[in-house]
């Protein structure tokens, strides 16, 4: 025995570290009861969505080009994606923008339970000098984009360039009330993954930024080119991809808009990586009160953080002034025991999702990021990226932001997409929902994976050295999506399995919004070649919260949301509370452009005031509003602030103007 010990000891002292390692690093778990507790209640009432019939057959996989046929699954696996927002005029985010890939559809439908307002339709494909059987929706992103107080809907492919839809004087909203417009010069094959919608210029108007994944021109979904397609030439630090592209916004009338292509203004660190996810935010405004005279024309600028597959991910501090577009890389600080991936700007993993959110809850937000975490898999770490308070680390070109996943618990989940903040529970400590899920069949394909990924990656690029992923095989298609909601300590934990929902789906992207009016966030789902889920929020036990509609003159007629402004609340513990206006952070799915703040338990006269700060053009503003629970909609860059109550449980507040210097 002794003998036999002695023979293997290296062996055994390997597997003893391993074992302890994999000890120390397993997630601390709490019981199911402690984890009910934490759900405080919390129901949804769930309902599958049905896309419009566009005239095309529903199927389960994409046809390809030759030369990526035997993975024609992994090329298959992205293009569902969800919106949420008042494409109707109701004024409320009721409407769902929802893209399906079994019959490659963009429907516009009314959320489950708002009733039959409007019959389900599907917008049609531009395709005009374009083969048809080789272009595949992958995202809709609502916006006012001509600022005609109308929401119009941009929509972005595989197989070409972006359109957007311009709603017109139709009185029905059906097919017919949208007008496709070109809003890219030349025409290209694009390979879109990402959308957002941000003031990047500061201008006073919202520009478009779009991330490409595959490289433009490559004809991904055309079964009949010839040639072949490369595919990434490493699984950490690939970049023979799609690029950035930023279209600033030049001006707009009742049935047109104009964009001046602006994508020089990215080095090749910025402009390159294989892109699935998208946020804008501003995130250094602390600097103003560090630098006021240097630092205070770029207040309300976004700061734009990119989540690339394959390779690091980038982070960019805008340095913009109107018209000219400028940005500077900045990464993280890595310290002694910080490995080089869990630094910002510095990893290796697979970026699927990104969103900001309150974690300390001390007015900073937090970045959220998926990645893929997948335990006995491609176990690499997902990011909660956590402000360090350093308000001086942006003038040295660094990035505020230690990773804090593991000790908060949201470290690894499994193959990961779109993540979004949201204060389901209205408890005033946002949740975090997480989509997961890869692809969905009954061979496990997890070891061919693996082998793939240890291999050499100069061979990585050329598809025939791949194993089989195609139809039937499965990797991380057998699980469940995550809601991770936090604890007395800032620890999140899954509660996801407790709620009678579904499992062994595939899902893609996430979006949020006070569907109902009541305070309560709904939240809808996007699947990959299975039927999109509607989670109607029926909490009885939720806080009060107060939910804005916030919103600017636009610059033809009406008003339109008020894209990058920003909130902050003081909670009567003297937590901050902050929201932004969101123009699309994500991978597939868009929250709603509203502001939301859960308030937990207080009376429902209670006042809170509101610091709302936004750019328009003469440069950043400020006022302070105070509200009571309740939604409102609040019409900002007037003479006087003007406060509309929306519904019988809001009420009028107070307002006061103060003007920032540009």
């Amino acid at each position: 025995m002794i003998g036999m010990l002695r023979d293997h000891a290296a062996k055994v002292a390997t597997t003893s570290i391993a074992l302890v390692l994999y000890t120390l690093a397993a997630p601390r778990d709490i019981s199911a009861q402690d984890r009910k507790a934490l759900m405080g209640g919390l129901h949804f009432k769930a309902e599958y969505l049905v896309p419009a019939d566009n005239g095309q057959p529903m199927r389960d996989i994409r046809e390809v080009h030759p030369s990526l046929r035997q993975i024609d699954a992994w090329i298959s696996s992205v293009g569902a994606g969800v919106a949420l927002a008042d494409i109707a005029g109701l004024g409320r985010p009721a409407d769902i923008c929802l893209v399906d890939p079994r019959n490659n559809s963009v429907s516009v439908l009314p959320s489950p339970g708002t009733g039959q307002r409007f019959q389900p339709f599907a917008l049609p494909t531009p395709v005009q000098g374009y083969d048809p059987t080789t272009i595949a929706p992958m995202g809709c992103l609502p916006a006012d984009i001509n600022e005609d107080g109308r929401m119009d809907l941009v929509v972005y492919y595989w197989g070409r360039t972006p359109v957007v839809f311009l709603r017109n004087d139709a009185p029905e909203l059906s097919t017919r009330a949208f007008t496709a417009h070109e809003i890219v010069a030349d025409r290209e094959v694009w390979n879109t993954n990402a959308a957002i919608l941000a003031d990047i210029d500061g201008d006073g108007h919202p520009d478009l930024l779009f991330g490409n994944y595959f490289r433009e021109g490559d004809r991904v979904l055309d079964a009949a080119a010839a040639g072949k397609i490369d595919m990434q030439h490493s699984m950490s630090r690939a970049d023979n991809s799609g690029s950035k592209r930023l279209l600033l916004w030049q001006g707009a009338g009742p049935e047109t808009v104009r964009y001046r292509d602006a994508s020089d203004a990215f080095t090749p660190e910025m402009k390159q990586g294989w892109t699935l996810a998208m946020a804008a935010r501003d995130l250094d405004g602390d600097l103003i009160k560090a630098d006021e005279e240097e630092l205070g024309k770029f207040r309300q600028l976004p700061e734009i953080y990119i989540a690339n597959d394959f390779g690091p991910d980038r982070l960019l501090l805008n340095r913009s002034t109107p018209g000219h577009p400028s940005f500077i890389l900045v990464e993280g600080r890595r310290g002694l025991p910080t490995p080089r991936s869990k630094v910002l700007g510095r990893d290796s993993f697979k970026g699927m999702g990104v969103d900001f959110g309150d974690v300390v809850e001390d007015g900073r937000p937090a970045i959220a990021v998926s990645n893929i975490s997948s335990p006995y898999a491609l176990l690499e770490s997902h990011f909660l990226f956590v402000n360090t308070g350093d308000t001086t680390a942006w003038l040295r070109g660094e990035a505020p932001y230690s990773d804090e996943s593991y000790s908060r618990g949201t470290w690894t989940s499994n193959w990961a997409w779109d993540i979004k903040f949201a204060d389901v529970l209205n408890s005033g400590h946002p949740a975090l929902l997480q989509a997961i899920g890869f692809v969905h069949g009954d061979t496990n394909r997890w070891p061919q994976l693996q082998e793939l990924a240890m291999g050499n990656d100069e061979l990585l690029s050329n598809s025939r050295v791949w194993p089989r992923f195609s139809r039937g095989d499965d990797l991380s298609g057998q699980d469940h999506d995550r809601l991770f909601v936090p604890d007395g300590q800032g620890r999140f934990h899954d509660v996801w399995p407790l709620l009678g929902l579904d499992d062994g789906t595939v899902s893609r992207g996430i979006a949020t919004g006070d569907v109902f009016g009541d305070g309560r966030l709904a939240v809808v789902i996007a699947r990959q070649w299975s039927p999109s889920l509607f989670l109607r929020n029926e909490t009885t036990e939720a806080g009060r919260a107060i939910s804005i509609d916030l919103r600017v003159p636009g610059a033809v007629a009406g008003t339109r949301a008020a894209i990058g402004a920003e909130a902050r609340l003081r909670l009567p513990d003297r937590r901050i509370l902050t929201s932004s206006v969101d123009g699309g952070s994500g991978h597939s799915g868009r929250r709603a452009p509203d502001i939301h703040f859960g308030l937990g338990q207080v009376p429902d006269n209670e006042l809170f005031d509101l610091e709302i700060v936004w750019r328009d053009e003469t440069g950043a503003r400020s006022e302070v509003v105070s509200l009571t629970p309740g939604r409102f909609r609040i019409v900002l860059g007037l003479n006087d602030c003007l406060s509309l109550p929306i519904g019988n449980e809001a009420r009028k507040g107070a307002c006061r103007v103060n003007h920032v210097d540009p």
